[in-house]
């Protein structure tokens, strides 16, 4: 059984220092969070979203070195410096990096992996495995290695790990960012009822406040690491006013796409099931290509094919002579390789140190220059890889999921940079779970599902996946 102990959350003066910084990455913060309430947490990158979740959960600072003072209580207990381990029945964190938080090699083992600890016995832990699984539609892959999951997969095995320990404050930090839009609905709907039918404490940090309208939480702002607003549920917000993630409106360029810079001819290939079959498709000098479609369905296989990484088992990819070829990945600590941020740049960086502090500068890193890259957050980590890869001056610059942690300004900055790559004459292929982003933002778009691929101008595709009943890729469903 789930603990049973009241979750009631009180912060007094809370305040954390990272070692390696000169500003807290928490000041001050007071705020009362009642049982069985859901809270979401926003603000820009950086603000402190991800230590204060750490902080509830036991990470900061007893795994994670933190000069920290001020006080947390949980149900009028003290537990402020407590382990992980402690709290671990009644605080449960999902975490922005799914990667970091699978230990095992197999579905069902991880998802078992946190009741065994707790000590259940062996018929409740499998229940609660089999009842985690269902819950986040991962039944069927049970059996899978951990290591051949897609992100989203990852990130619901990450979800059904925490839920099967079944502890009475959920921590969820970005929970939709590798989630497809199927996948957001079903995981809301699901919190909405678990919540409601167990009187669960639910806290929960996310870009996009508009994916959150099923569970209409309660909405504090962060910056700086200050608490500098609370806005009741239910309550209609200006998202671009507070800084955050909404609508966005086109943003049509002049000219049309060119030659093709590469060609994929009738490729197919698959892991233990076929993934593309038969695919053609051109990538146009001047033009951005937004790939949408649901988790596991090929997307960044179809990336590691077009960078080289992997080779098609049937047809071919044409590379035009010389074309410099750039992959973001999904998760920026996979090619992050030097002990600072400046010294990261510098390894791409063909330009004199001024240009490397202004690009920095732009992208909202200068401060953190001398800081080691893996002690960045998801989101200055996944600027910081960005940034890298546009220094190289690519003719094709693949982005994998390149919105995540980001707030609207680094959106914006974000979308100037591709747009000045296919101005240049390159172009831009993006996976992208923001579906009115890339709406807003691609030339055309290529849906992909496991063997089934289509391609055209946004209202064609949008079109067409209304009439094949997958309204939920397309924009009106997150207005």
């Amino acid at each position: 059984m789930s603990s049973s102990r009241p979750s009631h959350i009180v912060l007094r003066d809370l305040t954390v220092r990272y070692p390696d910084r000169t500003a807290d990455a928490l000041s001050a913060v007071c705020e009362e969070i009642r049982q069985g309430e859901t809270v979401a947490i926003a603000g820009p990158s950086g603000c402190g979203k991800t230590t204060l979740c750490l902080t509830l959960a036991g990470f900061v600072p007893s795994m994670v070195p933190a000069r920290v003072s001020g006080s947390v209580t949980l149900g009028g207990e003290a537990i402020l410096g407590a382990a992980p381990e402690e709290l671990a029945a009644r605080v449960g964190l999902v975490q922005q990096d799914p990667d970091a938080q699978i230990c095992t090699l197999n579905v069902w083992q991880e998802v078992a992996f946190g009741p065994e600890n707790l000590g259940l016995p062996s018929a409740e832990i499998r229940a609660r495995v089999e009842r985690a699984l269902d819950a986040v539609g991962m039944a069927a892959l049970r059996e899978r290695t951990t290591t051949t999951l897609s992100g989203g997969e990852k990130q619901r095995l990450a979800i059904a790990s925490i839920l099967a320990m079944e502890p009475r404050v959920l921590l969820f930090d970005e929970p939709t960012a590798s989630l497809d839009p199927r996948g957001v609905s079903e995981l809301f709907s699901l919190l909405a009822a678990w919540i409601a039918e167990r009187d669960k404490t639910l806290v929960i940090v996310e870009h996009r406040i508009d994916a959150l309208r099923a569970l209409a939480p309660r909405l504090l702002l962060l910056d700086r690491g200050r608490l500098v607003d609370r806005y009741p549920a239910r309550e209609r917000l200006n998202y671009a006013v507070l800084g955050l993630r909404g609508a966005w409106s086109p943003s049509p360029r002049e000219g049309s796409a060119g030659d093709d810079l590469l060609t994929l001819d009738r490729v197919s290939f698959g892991y233990e099931t076929p993934l593309l079959e038969d695919l053609s498709l051109s990538v146009r000098s001047g033009e951005v290509l937004a790939i949408l479609g649901p988790n596991g369905g090929g997307k960044t296989t179809l990336f590691r094919l077009m960078s080289g990484l992997e080779s098609p088992q049937s047809g071919r990819i044409v590379r035009e002579t010389g074309a410099r070829v750039s992959f973001v990945f999904q998760h920026p600590h996979h090619q992050i390789f030097e002990r600072t941020v400046r010294r990261e740049m510098e390894l791409e960086h063909p330009e004199p140190m001024s240009a490397i502090r202004g690009e920095l500068q732009a992208a909202r890193l200068l401060e953190l220059e001398g800081a080691a890259p893996l002690s960045l957050s998801l989101g200055e980590q996944r600027r910081l890889t960005v940034a890298t890869a546009l220094a190289q001056r690519p003719s094709v610059l693949l982005l994998d999921e390149p919105f995540i942690g980001q707030d609207r300004r680094n959106v914006l900055w974000m979308i100037e940079r591709i747009r000045d790559v296919a101005d240049a004459g390159g172009a831009v292929a993006l996976i992208t779970h923001d579906i009115p982003l890339a709406a807003a933002l691609a030339d055309r778009i290529l849906y992909l599902e496991r063997g089934t691929w289509r391609v055209g101008t946004p209202s064609d595709i949008f079109v067409w996946l209304r009439d094949t009943g997958n309204a939920e890729f397309t924009p009106e469903a997150w207005s």
